[in-house]
């Protein structure tokens, strides 16, 4: 934070001299603000998704293994930032995401009425992964090796909802505002990541997250128009 506040103070100095900021005061001013805008709205982001499935007391439409994927993919993105020492503007949204998603998941077994066997053994996974990302063990080679799986881990978690979606015609409970919220987060964060110089499998992860999250939305708009559609068609037929 004393770094945004040393960057605002340069930056005001050479408004007040008529100036604009140069590019190596612009730059990481933009890249901080973004970082730190995408920290604060992630901590609502599936606040959403939250609401939708609570009020509906259904979790339909919701692929528990996406969630469960996407869970793990959030553990080894946290341990990154961490052990890679970023900044927590670089990061910190992966701990808002890791809790709320973890929210999610637990919804999803409930109203799904899933098994308590799997809850546990996805508990004991996500611990075990945790424990084995901090024991210090890893090298920066194998945390970079390690958050590139994260990026398989993330098209394999966004795959099966979209596949589930368009097989069913349908988006369920999904919240468009959370997957319009998560395609902004992540366009923005491919930017900080380049100033941030946060590594290649972070920025390709950025991309990725980007495109996938946007497919997400897109459906959800356009399956939910197709239901509004055809419930006024058969209303006009009533």
């Amino acid at each position: 934070m004393e770094e945004v506040l040393l960057l605002l103070e340069k930056a005001f100095r050479e408004v007040a001299h008529g100036r604009l900021p140069p590019p190596d005061i612009l730059k990481p001013l933009i890249s901080k603000g973004l970082g730190y805008g995408i920290l604060l709205g992630s901590t609502l982001v599936k606040v959403p998704q939250v609401v939708n499935v609570v009020r509906a007391r259904s979790a339909a439409g919701l692929a528990p293994l996406a969630f469960e994927l996407e869970t793990l993919g959030l553990v080894i993105a946290v341990t990154y930032g961490f052990l890679m020492g970023l900044p927590f503007s670089a990061f910190g949204e992966t701990v808002a995401l890791l809790l709320q998603n973890s929210l999610l998941l637990f919804l999803i077994y409930y109203y799904q009425r899933r098994s308590v066997a799997r809850g546990f053994t996805v508990t004991a996974l996500l611990a075990g992964a945790g424990a084995v990302a901090l024991s210090g063990q890893l090298s920066t080679a194998h945390i970079s090796t390690l958050y590139d799986c994260n990026n398989l881990l993330l098209v394999a978690s966004r795959v099966p909802q979209i596949w589930q979606n368009f097989s069913a015609g349908s988006t369920g409970q999904l919240s468009l505002i959370t997957y319009a919220l998560n395609t902004a987060g992540a366009a923005a964060r491919i930017f900080t990541s380049i100033q941030e110089n946060a590594g290649p499998a972070m920025l390709r992860g950025a991309i990725i997250s980007a495109t996938l999250n946007a497919i997400l939305a897109l459906q959800i708009v356009f399956y939910g128009s197709s239901a509004a559609k055809k419930k006024g068609s058969k209303r006009k037929e009533a």
